[in-house]
């Protein structure tokens, strides 16, 4: 009887049968199989397949010495499809996403999740405390905690809503969502390549800062970073908003080839829009037909002549088409896009070669996607068209999952930089889809999207987890609990200037260069030993070591060695997820550090200077760095490391002086710096 109630529940095509193919079949038998069987559409012989995946002799497949054998479970599943009829339908994200009816009234967020929670036999947790849920959002939407007045504010007013919308006005709310965008873009102050020289992007930087703040429409946004300058009369911001195609690394090397340096840099172009706006990974189709993917070689290279015609830097100074440099106010100038005069043909490069040239082609998009928008020109201006065109199926639904994924610290699609058959499947696939269609006919609103899900039920949660809850969602896929997440490398410097009051909230303007270890950029130095000034790092002075982390100059070869620590990448190529790890090195950063060192004697002074008491000085403290008073526990473990540090400092009165000019200071700082390096202080719960 069971077995044919199983057999009667129809498979799911998408969720079960592709990501299966994909993982054990699509590296023989995807778009470029050489034998018959391709398993990248409905197989054309049934019985063979199901013969071969069911074989126990060597016809078995996957090969027992080569693939992943298959599961009996998932050999049945494939039994009841093919018993089904083998149904068969293009890849989920490869089609258009419609608005589904939601299960329930209220918030749609929550009647999509609920819906699927209640499916798996679990419910919401309760709502977080308010001085949690305010600093959850404080670090979300600005990358700063929240002070402990508007914490009081918020305590005395109660509307969390009211507090969402101070937020998102905030100008810190632009350097939060630019951080996030920085990464994508592969934003750096230096070209990456051989000494790795500085160069001005920061006017770039600036420019997506202001567009967040000013809410710039996403669409808008996409379209004035890949084709700014094509609009008519396009402004100076326009052209500036192209800098995001100028932030690969470049060369300046005279022995470098022209026509290799030249692809090398229009490769990063098609890598990075395709990750960025499409969430897929076009660069496996560089050098053959994508293996997993409906984008061949061909496709490739059209995506390839889009980019193909701008103008470059020359590298043996006989290229009449240089990079435009843009002057601006104040001396400062930046790199940004412009076609050339005389545009240069694209071939298809066989195996990726720059020097193989094959077939020639024109700008296209790849034949499983829809065409160019009607009447737009195949030029960057159309691509970027095409690319927020509502009948797009990719664009917007890889925005809303960054989003997401920004908020809840995984994606909907928890591979938010692959969304094709080798991608994770949703795990709300219809939530996806509705806040798709919501963000496009919105009119791409990104303010708008990020308050309904900061002021979902499901955003509010409390983090706190049960045994039931952790056996039945232990990655909390099934959104049970609310976002528990380590933050990223530059709030963490930025927490621990604000709660000590050492930071400076200047906004835009130059990279800064604080204070880091001596002999790091020494350390990737070549040219036989010569010394050249992009290979010495010369420490700022006064307010330039105490701003944000945004503002950090990023060196490729050596970035900011205690952001690496935290897992910042190093922004050589295209990241939109960051990898989190939990190493000893990250607490040693946090202890010893010298800007995290001066955080925390700032705070022990701030806490002696405005609190009164051993007591109420631990709760200011403690506060300003996690947002809540401690427990009495809590406080009695402090005191106890307060009380042992002024015996000690007693005795070793240099020590004392050394690290804080006094003994009590001393004792302070290193309580402060216990409660800065807690996993609360640095994590958003």
């Amino acid at each position: 009887m069971i077995a044919w109630l199983l057999l009667l529940q129809t498979v799911d095509v998408g969720r079960e049968i592709r990501p299966l193919l994909s993982e054990h079949c699509l590296a023989c038998h995807g778009p470029d199989a050489k034998g018959d069987l391709r398993l990248d559409s409905r197989p054309k012989d049934l019985p063979e397949f199901l013969r071969r995946v069911t074989a126990d002799d060597d016809d078995v497949m996957p090969p027992r010495k080569h693939g992943k054998p298959l599961k009996p479970k998932q050999i049945d599943l494939l039994r009841r499809w093919i018993a089904q009829g083998a149904p068969w339908e293009a890849h989920w994200s490869f089609q258009r996403p419609s608005r589904p009816q939601v299960p329930a009234a209220g918030h749609p967020i929550d009647a999509f999740v609920a819906d699927r929670l209640r499916r798996e036999g679990l419910a919401f947790t309760r709502e977080a405390a308010p001085e949690t849920l305010l600093r959850r959002a404080s670090l979300d939407l600005t990358g700063l905690p929240p002070t402990p007045e508007e914490i009081d504010a918020f305590l005395a007013d109660g509307s969390y809503e009211k507090a969402v919308d101070r937020l998102l006005d905030s100008p810190r709310y632009g350097e939060r969502m630019a951080l996030m965008w920085l990464d994508g873009a592969r934003f750096a102050d230096t070209h990456g390549l051989h000494v790795d020289s500085h160069r001005d992007m920061w006017p770039w930087r600036d420019w997506v800062i202001d567009a967040f703040n000013r809410n710039l429409s996403f669409d808008r946004f996409t379209i004035e970073q890949i084709a700014g300058d094509l609009l008519p009369g396009a402004t100076r911001e326009q052209r500036i908003a192209t800098g995001f195609h100028r932030n690969h690394m470049i060369s300046y090397q005279g022995s470098e080839i022209p026509d290799k340096v030249h692809a090398a840099y229009v490769v990063d172009r098609v890598n990075t829009t395709g990750t960025v706006w499409l969430g897929l990974t076009l660069g496996c189709a560089q050098c053959h037909d994508h293996k997993f993917d409906a984008v061949t070689q061909r496709d490739y290279y059209r995506l390839f002549a889009f980019f193909n015609t701008v103008a470059e830097k020359a590298i043996d100074g006989k290229d009449g088409n240089a990079a435009p440099i843009l002057k601006l106010e104040g001396g400062a100038s930046t790199m940004v896009m412009e076609e050339m005069a005389k545009p240069r043909p694209t071939f298809l490069l066989k195996r990726g070669d720059y020097d193989q040239k094959g077939e020639r082609l024109s700008p296209g998009t790849p034949a499983s996607l829809p065409p160019l928008p009607e009447g737009a020109a195949p030029d960057r201006l159309g691509l970027a068209r095409w690319l927020v065109d509502p009948a797009h199926p990719l664009t917007a639904r890889v925005a809303v999952n960054r989003f997401w994924q920004l908020l809840f610290g995984t994606g909907l699609v928890a591979t938010s930089d692959d969304f094709g058959a080798q991608g994770e499947y949703p795990s709300h696939p219809e939530l996806l889809d509705w806040l798709a269609v919501e963000f496009v006919e919105s009119g791409w609103d990104v303010k708008r999207l990020l308050k309904r899900m900061t002021t979902s039920a499901t955003y509010r949660q409390a983090s706190e987890i049960s045994p039931d809850r952790l056996a039945k969602d232990p990655r909390n896929r099934l959104l049970s609990r609310g976002p528990r997440v380590r933050l990223q490398a530059e709030l963490i410097r930025d927490l621990a200037l604000h709660a000590s009051g050492l930071l400076v909230e200047r906004l835009g303007g130059p990279s800064v260069k604080p204070v880091q270890p001596p002999g790091v950029w020494e350390a990737v130095a070549s040219q036989e030993g010569k010394k050249y000034t992009a290979q010495i790092y010369v420490q700022d002075e006064g307010d330039a070591l105490r701003r944000r982390g945004l503002y950090t100059f990023w060196k490729r070869l050596a970035p900011p060695p205690a952001m690496t620590a935290f897992d910042a990448p190093s922004r050589e190529v295209c990241t939109v997820r960051r990898a989190v790890t939990n190493t000893p090195l990250q607490a040693l950063v946090l202890l010893n550090d010298p800007t995290f060192i001066d955080a925390a004697r700032a705070l022990a002074e701030r806490a002696l200077r405005e609190a009164s008491g051993t007591d109420e000085r631990i709760a200011t403290i403690f506060r300003r760095a996690t947002g809540r008073k401690p427990s009495t526990s809590e406080a009695a473990i402090l005191k106890r490391l307060l009380d042992g540090r002024l015996a000690a400092y007693a005795v070793d009165v240099e020590a004392a002086r050394t690290l804080a000019g006094s003994p009590e200071l001393a004792a302070w700082t290193l309580v402060a710096s216990a409660v800065l390096n807690l996993d609360e202080t640095i994590t958003k719960g």
